[in-house]
Formats: structure tokens, sequence, C-alpha cells
């Protein structure tokens, strides 16, 4: 059986003022980017100074590409089909913005659209969780994000520049022909340095610089509240996350 299979496509874009990616210093940023998560986290690290080193990282990457033009808006959910890895620090921030700001009754019914979602997904790759239509469980109502301002920095990297070859690339349907979505480079670049960084910050730190699922690790951490401490104090989460 063959799945539908989605090529990214990554086509210039030329407009005056914009930054290029050959002019683009990328070890300089991995470097300063990174020397700021270990000035933030030296010592004895807290969830405030690590949200602080994940934004710091988001920031720096848009620096990079905030002029730049996409075509990605509000309730644009196409591409939320895809796995998404992110680090522990980052699925830390989302299950606390989420305990803080979901009411309860809301917040029951997503952790159980989490489980089922960590469910019917694992070991899915990403042309079967498109075929299958497996949006992320993040999703509103209305197909926005419901963590926007906490999305992961994997998400952040992904941008279409044509909504509409996006929305054919991402449809349910068996073919033998790649699917091109044009998507910017720079801005893809920019926020995998932003992700490689976070993690050797984390690493020179003493703490666990390991990728998971996303809803796998929101989900540990609404559920494992003291994960936080295991974690800022330099602990690894239980293996079984990871199987």
């Amino acid at each position: 059986m063959k799945f539908l299979k989605v090529t990214p496509r990554f086509l210039p874009v030329e407009s005056s003022g914009m930054r290029d990616i050959d002019c683009w210093h990328e070890e300089e940023f991995r470097r300063l980017a990174t020397e700021k998560v270990v000035r933030l986290l030296d010592g004895t690290p807290t969830e405030a100074t690590l949200a602080a080193a994940v934004s710091g990282c988001a920031e720096d990457a848009e620096a990079i590409c905030s002029d730049r033009p996409m075509a990605c808006t509000a309730g644009c959910p196409y591409c939320c089909v895809l796995n998404v890895a992110v680090l522990l620090p980052e699925a830390m921030r989302i299950a606390q913005r989420l305990a803080e700001q979901t009411p309860q009754r809301e917040l029951d019914e997503l952790r159980k659209r989490l489980a089922q979602h960590r469910c019917w997904t694992r070991w899915m790759d990403d042309e079967e969780r498109i075929l299958k239509r497996m949006s992320c469980p993040l999703l509103d109502q209305y197909g926005a994000c419901s963590v926007h301002p906490v999305r992961p920095l994997v998400c952040r990297a992904i941008t279409s520049l044509d909504s509409e070859s996006c929305r054919e690339a991402f449809a349910p349907v068996v073919s033998d022909e790649d699917r091109l979505v044009p998507t910017d480079l720079l801005r893809k670049a920019a926020y995998d340095a932003a992700f490689t960084s976070l993690a050797a910050g984390l690493l020179s730190c003493g703490l666990d610089d390991r990728s998971i699922e996303l809803g796998t690790g929101v989900i540990a951490f609404l559920e494992n509240p003291e994960y936080r401490e295991l974690f800022l104090n330099g602990g690894k989460l239980p293996a079984a996350l990871w199987l």
C-alpha cells in the first residue's frame, strides 16, 4: 500500500532588505544562543529561568527571520498532523500553561485526547498520520493552536509560502506524486539551530537534553507534576515514556 508523500521544496524568497540564508552565520548563532541558555540556567535552574531559556531561543531565531513572508495564519491546521519532537522544557512549559489557564473540566478532556492520540499515533510516520487525519490534540475547535504563544520550536520552523499548495499537499489522498510545499529555508534553519542550541545548553548545565514526542511530553508533566522538580534537579524522567 502506498501512502501520500509530502516533499518540501525550498523556494527562494526575493525581497529587498531581507536576510539571505547565505549571509547567516549559523555557527555564531548557535554559540551565542547556547551561551545565553547556560547563563540563564547556571547555578540552580528554576521553572522561570527554564521558560526564559526557551523563550530566548525562540526570540533569537525569530529575530533572524521576522521580516520574511509566510502564508500561515490562525486556524490553518494543515501541517498540524506531523510528528513533533520537543525538548523537555518545552513540554513542561506547555503543560504549565495548560494547567494554569484551562478550566478543570476542559483540562480533563484534553488529557483524554492526548492519551488517545498518543495511543493511536504510536509508531505512525508522517505519511500515515496525514492519511488518517491524526490532527494535533492541542488544536481548538476552530483549528487554531491552543498553546500558540508557547508552541514548540519545531512548529515555529514549519511554515508555508503558499496556503493552497499546503492544503493540497496535506490532503489525505493516496498518490504516487510528490506533494510540494514551498517553505522558507532560512526560517527552518534558524529554528533548527535554536532547538539544538537549547539542547546543548541543557546538557552543559547537567540537565536532560533528550527530545520527546509532543503529546507524550505534555501529558507526562500534566499528570506527574513531580517531574518538574525531577528535571530541574538533573534527574531523568522514566524511560517508559520513550517506549
